[in-house]
């Protein structure tokens, strides 16, 4: 099932699978319901009342008496630089801004990119699948540590989530998706 499963991913992606199997979901459950619900459903209106504004009290206003004392000092301290250690300090300035800010300008490039990179692949007569290999993926992803998405448009030319469902397939994971793991209280 899980094979299968990966193929449809592959196929039609993440996005566009779960959508439908949340319609799916949905038409059975509006099926199911309407044969098995006995009672209908009591809608109970809700009528919203305007809370009374409460006048503000003007603010009192205080102020602060100053009392001058004298400040007498009778000690002097001395400073030394013998004991401070000095270190350069490159600081680069870039004049452009961070120019993927914005995630639809961030999925154009990486389209373009992916698009690019497949036709390059297509002149050379290569195929997504001889990239996608068990080795090449472990030493990109968890060796090098690149994400899927750097897979797929600098090295396969083909779709991320394409990437994500062989490097399962094939039991090799991103960081990411390990921590993500961890954090669900998975493997």
């Amino acid at each position: 099932m899980d094979a299968e499963i990966y193929a449809l991913v592959a196929k039609y992606g993440f996005k566009t699978l779960h959508s439908r199997l949340v319609d799916i979901m949905r038409e059975e459950y509006a099926y199911l319901q309407s044969q098995f619900q006995t009672t209908p459903l009591q809608v109970k209106e809700v009528v919203l009342q305007e809370a009374p504004i409460a006048e503000k009290k003007p603010k009192k206003t205080y102020t602060k008496k100053t009392v001058a004392k004298p400040v007498e000092v009778h000690e002097t301290v001395e400073l030394s630089l013998d004991n401070v250690e000095l270190k350069d300090v490159i600081v680069t300035v870039s004049d452009k801004p961070n120019q993927y800010r914005d995630p639809k300008d961030i999925k154009e490039f990486q389209k373009n990119a992916v698009d690019a990179k497949r036709v390059e692949n297509e002149a050379a007569g290569l195929e997504p699948s001889h990239f996608l290999t068990k080795d090449n993926l472990k030493h990109w992803i968890e060796v090098e540590g690149r994400t899927y998405a750097w897979v797929a448009r600098e090295k396969a030319g083909c779709p991320e989530s394409q990437v994500a469902a062989t490097a399962q397939m094939m039991g090799v994971k991103s960081k990411i998706s390990k921590k993500r793991g961890i954090m669900m209280g998975g493997k």
